[in-house]
């Protein structure tokens, strides 16, 4: 059960942290570029890894 929370918590924090990122990067191409720039499913990739580096750490402690 605490693996499948931790898991849960990652996606979703991940998925929320990449959303952030993407956001950021889209600005700061907007300044110095002029046009929105990105990483194409930045959000799908964090939720990933994040689901992965929580339970890991987790696992640690």
């Amino acid at each position: 059960m605490r693996l499948f929370l931790s898991v849960f918590i990652g996606l979703v924090g991940g998925f929320l942290l990449g959303i952030a990122l993407s956001s950021m990067i889209g600005i700061i191409g907007m300044w110095f570029i002029g046009q929105p720039i990105g990483i194409k499913y930045l959000p799908y990739f964090t939720a990933i890894l994040c689901a992965i580096v929580v339970p890991a750490l987790d696992q640690k402690r």
